[in-house]
């Protein structure tokens, strides 16, 4: 290089090789001899943002734009100055002064995009990078972008598409593959999302966001004790990554260990004080999967009520910031497991409900007001939609949806089916062409709102709220004049957009209506056509499952959560009774630490009594539909859970013939199988307390003669449950009564 003769092109060469301190001397050397060559001074403003050294980079290039204004790439480079500085809306001038001067411009249209991220103004910047990429559309880093926003916004199938055609024009992008894991997951394509995490890991094996969002969907998945190790190994790539403490604390909660989940929340919360994601998820899971006691029971819903009360005020949703946030804790962190423990949740879920519809009228007033009744013409019929995730077999699906939808008189009414899930089987057909309308796959909250609004419906039913986190969103909201909820997920859900609560007339006990925020239905006997099902069980032996040919089997098939620790002496005082028997459990299959956890509590009290627990429990593992019919058809007696009964489970037993003990409890999801034995005429095997249901289950386990009555009274009665249309008209007649 010629020193008598520096060269602006010869010092943009360094530059760009990263030999920024042999550039910079030669930009300095052009402006010795040449103070006023704009380039290099904004050149030297670069280098010194590269070096973050800003003040300077913005006196440097600012001096630039004073001697030559019309320079488009002058107003950009100063915004990306403004932007490491999180001064938003300087970045925003600068880049809307850079595409005035060169309209075509993708840099300045993918900066403007990261400026309108940040602000959170999400469909704005989707289309300032879809703008960019109409300018440049093989730039990979570019679809990157557009993709997360478009997650951001609930357009997952979107955002997937984008990603891959980062993938695809760079197949080392470690950071699409793993944003495109996070948005497979949010879609619960959850063994693509473990792909597409694993293929950015293959490329960077330390890359924390991979790390954490392979975490996440191994624990959506069910796999909690490998989503904590890849929560910690995130950890270990950054420790300062707030998600990942957030979710290990989540998932250390599942396990049981409350200690160093408590150190993980905290840790969350310190990193990101600002954070409601953290705040409210550090309350919800104060709700434990499994209770080691009953008095720890009492303690958890104390401590819920406090920090909720606390988030409630904290919350301000005049704060545009917050404003921002508020949508992502809507339906992604629930209070499923408030509802298994057995107490009137009325007064927790009111709280909680009332600040889900607060944060969806702030984030989403056109959907939130109040919508008048559409008129009706003579004849016309009643237009009814249904929401749900569980259109496929599933027991939502089996009760009370599948039922309702194939039976309701299609002359008067016309239906239309919302499915916010993504499985898809043979009963998906069905539900398909039970509808007048089925939409499925939408984009966004923001379509869905469309679609039912557009529907203008008279009545819209949730038939769960709980489980679904799309069904929170829209429940939280006002999409038609009527909206009513069902006991999918048996347990009010607090919103004051729900105004009915369509329950059992046989299930619910006296006094139940200040068990509901919504006004409650009792429609006729269970409220649900049900149709035994038609599935050939598996030819199964019980050594096949490691049982015991020798003994009384009872089976307790229910989730492990749903059995509370101030009943486990039943099971030893049952085994003291009858001697020789066992009781089958299924597995968690979530995590085995929670199965140790809740055979540890067993354990206890079966040595209360002088047993070992391990002579008479044990674990089966998850049952493939077959293999679960096949269980029943070998076992002796099926033990109902007292406090959350089952339902499902105790009409496929009865199907079978098999011989059910179960005892009242005290609200509706503790009544279930209750209800269904009465209504079959099968009275005797509802026990009216705890002492009467150990004795039957005894009597039962010890008199072989008995069983066999049970079972052939079981045989001539059951079809008195199945098939029943007084529900169905029961239904209609409410709908008709309340759209006038």
């Amino acid at each position: 290089m010629d020193a008598a003769k520096p060269n602006i092109n010869d010092a943009v060469k360094l530059h760009q090789a990263g030999r920024l301190d042999e550039a910079e001397a030669v930009y300095r050397q052009i402006l010795a001899v040449e103070p006023a060559q704009s380039d290099a001074i904004h050149l030297l403003g670069v280098i010194a943002y590269q070096r973050k050294r800003f003040d300077e980079a913005i006196d440097l290039i600012g001096r630039a734009i004073a001697l030559n204004k019309r320079i488009a790439d002058y107003h950009n480079n100063l915004g990306n100055v403004f932007l490491a500085q999180h001064r938003l809306k300087e970045a925003e001038d600068c880049y809307r002064r850079a595409l005035k001067l060169n309209p075509g411009y993708s840099d300045a249209h993918n900066n403007m995009g990261n400026v309108l991220k940040d602000l959170g103004k999400f469909e704005e910047a989707a289309s300032s990078y879809e703008r960019a990429l109409r300018f440049n559309p093989k730039r990979a880093e570019i679809h990157n972008n557009v993709g997360m926003v478009l997650e951001r916004l609930g357009r997952y199938e979107d955002a997937v598409r984008h990603y891959r055609e980062a993938v695809h024009l760079k197949p080392d992008f470690c950071d699409a593959y793993a944003n495109m894991g996070s948005a497979l997951k949010s879609q619960g394509r959850l063994q693509e999302a473990v792909e597409s995490c694993a293929k950015a890991l293959q490329i960077n094996p330390a890359h924390a966001l991979a790390l954490f969002n392979m975490g996440n969907a191994l624990a959506q998945g069910g796999k909690i004790e490998q989503g904590v190790a890849y929560y910690r190994k995130a950890l270990q790539a950054d420790p300062n990554l707030s998600e990942a403490h957030l979710n290990l604390g989540h998932a250390l909660c599942d396990e049981g260990k409350k200690e160093e989940a408590a150190v993980h929340m905290q840790q969350a919360l310190l990193l990101k004080p600002d954070s409601l994601t953290a705040r409210f998820g550090h309350c919800i899971r104060r709700i434990p999967l499994i209770h080691d006691s009953f008095e720890e029971i009492a303690q958890v819903r104390s401590d819920y009520r406090r920090e909720l009360e606390e988030l409630r005020k904290w919350i301000d949703l005049t704060d545009p910031g917050m404003i921002r946030q508020a949508p992502r804790i809507v339906g992604n962190c629930q209070p499923f497991f408030l509802a298994y423990q057995g107490q009137n949740d009325r007064e927790l879920q009111s709280l909680y409900g009332d600040l889900m519809v607060r944060i969806q009228s702030a984030c989403f007033p056109a959907w939130s007001k109040r919508r008048p009744l559409p008129p009706r013409k003579p004849g016309e019929r009643l237009r009814v939609g249904i929401v749900s995730g569980f259109f496929f077999l599933h027991s939502n699906w089996k009760i009370p949806i599948k039922g309702w939808i194939e039976n309701l008189n299609k002359d008067d009414f016309q239906l239309y089916g919302y499915y916010t899930g993504r499985e898809v089987d043979s009963q998906t057909e069905i539900a398909r062409k039970s509808f007048f309308r089925f939409y499925e796959n939408a984009d966004s909250l923001n379509q869905w709102c469309e679609w039912i609004s557009k529907d203008r419906l008279h009545v819209l039913i949730f038939p769960e709220v709980g489980m679904d986190p799309m069904t929170v969103r829209l429940a939280s909201l006002r999409l038609a004049p009527v909206q009513c909820t069902s006991w999918g997920h048996p347990d009010t859900s607090g919103l004051p957009t729900i105004d009915y609560y369509l329950s059992s007339d046989l299930m619910e006990p006296d006094g139940a209506d200040s068990h509901y925020t919504e006004q409650l239905v009792r429609l006729p006997n269970l409220s649900i056509y049900y149709e035994p099902l038609s599935l050939e069980p598996a030819p199964l032996c019980r050594s096949d499952m490691g049982l015991r040919d020798d003994s009384i089997l009872f089976l307790c098939l229910q989730s492990l959560f749903k059995y509370l620790p101030q009943f486990d002496d039943v099971f030893p005082r049952i085994a003291l009774k009858v001697g020789s028997c066992q009781f089958a459990f299924l597995s968690f299959v979530r995590s085995a630490q929670l199965g140790e956890r809740f055979m540890r509590r067993l354990a206890k009290a079966f040595a209360r009594h002088g047993l070992k627990c391990e002579d008479y429990v044990g674990f089966l593992p998850h049952l493939a539909p077959r293999d679960y019919q096949g269980l029943n058809r070998i076992a002796d007696i099926f033990l109902d859970s007292i406090g959350w009964s089952g339902c499902n489970s105790t009409l496929e037993a009865l199907n079978h013939n098999l011989p059910v003990v179960t005892t009242p409890g005290n609200l509706m999801r503790g009544r279930h199988s209750c209800a269904i034995l009465s209504m079959a005429g099968l009275n005797e095997m509802i026990a009216k307390d705890i002492d009467e249901y150990v004795s039957l289950a005894s009597r039962l386990a010890t008199d072989s003669s008995l069983r066999g009555q049970f079972a052939e009274k079981i045989s001539r009665h059951k079809q008195l449950i199945y098939r029943d249309m007084d529900c169905i008209r029961g239904l209609e007649d409410f709908l008709r009564r309340i759209v006038v």
